[in-house]
């Protein structure tokens, strides 16, 4: 039954741990894959280009069509959306098991990336539907930090099974997530909306998304996310070619590398669980992003000058994420705050345009491939100015309402 005013929401840590699992299938989608992308180029005869393909254009469905799953919650509930995407998902995996060519797997992958993306959107709408502005910080977090868990472990549990088993049984792993969630999510999650029978009126949806685009506050910390997640993005999508095939890791150590940024990530979301009580929300996010900041110049500052290891990549990326705990905890709050209905709608263009910069982020070091870190070097650079604009203008905001 949807929250009504005399309903009490159901406990943070419940909401959130039943869309951690629900999360985590979207998530394994790409990070157990990525260990398997440099055997992939041999195996079907392509370039590392159209390998990373698999994975820069599964992200940029995944965010576009957000665009379309928060609407969809809005009009049928979150809960038969939510299901249905994760039933999807297996018959996506399915597609990816069976491809035989490139091509066949590209294909296959973006429509994993057009079904998955409902978990993402309708998780932010639950938790805006449900919980107070500082509760919603303390869920953000709370999800971060959890959720930090699955793409530490699942590159390294894709290296072992693409060595032990291929790169297949990565996707029969994920299509047993994703029962596994569906069975979670009908059994225990409750509906935290009322369907709104014209919430898929395409006029309505239209005009939504354009009063959406002149919100300052919307759209600005909108811009944030997708520039902070789009560095993340640059990492899953050359990361594995530059410490494979450029360093010489092993795949199945790949993992762990990846790990020791994640971890970084779950500590910056730690932090800003505990410290969500103490500091307003603005000094939270302007401490992330000092990290963010600082970890993208370093990357930056290694590989212009020749100087980068797998370690310090490592490092460059752990402040990145690290700060990226608060900025993840803060930022989607603030950018909803001012949004008063179709919760759906208003996560979706937020998730979507987050997840579509991120993408792009990849597919730009994918085009640049040139077996170096030196794309990446480019791409940070580009992503780090486009922060630094946002964040001076988030500062004209807070400035001019004090």
């Amino acid at each position: 039954m949807p929250q009504t005013e005399q309903t009490p929401a159901p406990s943070i840590g419940l909401v959130v741990t039943i869309l951690v699992l629900a999360s985590s299938v979207s998530i394994m989608s790409t990070d157990m894959y990525a260990p398997s992308l440099p055997d992939l180029a041999e195996e079907f005869q392509t370039t590392p280009t159209r390998i990373k393909l698999t994975i820069s254009l599964n992200l940029l469905a995944f965010g576009i069509a957000q665009l379309i799953h928060g609407p969809l919650s809005d009009r049928f509930g979150r809960r038969p959306v939510l299901l249905s995407s994760l039933m999807a998902v297996v018959v996506g995996c399915v597609l990816c098991v069976l491809a035989q060519t490139i091509n066949q797997l590209i294909a296959a992958r973006v429509f994993l990336g057009l079904v998955a993306a409902a978990e993402a959107v309708i998780g932010l709408a639950i938790i805006k539907d449900l919980y107070t502005e500082k509760q919603q910080v303390k869920a953000l977090a709370f999800l971060g930090m959890v959720i930090a868990a699955v793409p530490a472990l699942a590159p390294i549990l894709g290296g072992y099974l693409h060595v032990a088993f291929g790169w297949q049984s990565n996707f029969l792993v994920i299509a047993f997530m994703a029962l596994l969630a569906a069975g979670v999510v009908y059994f225990y999650l409750p509906e935290s909306t009322q369907p709104d029978p014209n919430g898929i009126r395409v006029g309505r949806v239209l005009r939504a998304y354009a009063q959406l685009m002149r919100n300052a506050e919307f759209v600005s910390h909108t811009l944030l996310l997708g520039a902070g997640l789009g560095l993340v993005f640059v990492f899953v999508t050359a990361a594995p070619f530059v410490l494979i095939t450029h360093f010489g890791v092993p795949v199945q150590h790949f993992g762990y590398y990846p790990a020791v940024i994640v971890l970084s990530f779950f500590i910056g979301s730690m932090m800003a669980s505990h410290l969500a009580d103490r500091w307003p929300a603005g000094r939270l996010l302007a401490s992330g992003m000092v990290f963010i900041l600082a970890g993208s110049v370093m990357l930056i500052y290694l590989i212009v000058h020749a100087q980068l290891t797998a370690n310090s990549l490592v490092v460059a990326y752990s402040l990145m994420t690290f700060g990226m705990g608060p900025m993840f905890a803060v930022a989607p709050s603030r950018a909803l705050r001012s949004i008063k209905s179709q919760a759906g709608l208003a996560a979706a263009l937020l998730s979507g345009l987050e997840q579509s910069i991120a993408a792009l982020s990849g597919v730009a070091v994918s085009i640049l491939h040139d077996g170096t870190a030196m794309p990446m070097a480019v791409v940070t650079t580009c992503l780090t100015v486009v922060l630094f604009l946002i964040i001076m203008w988030i500062i004209r905001q807070y400035r001019s309402l004090a």
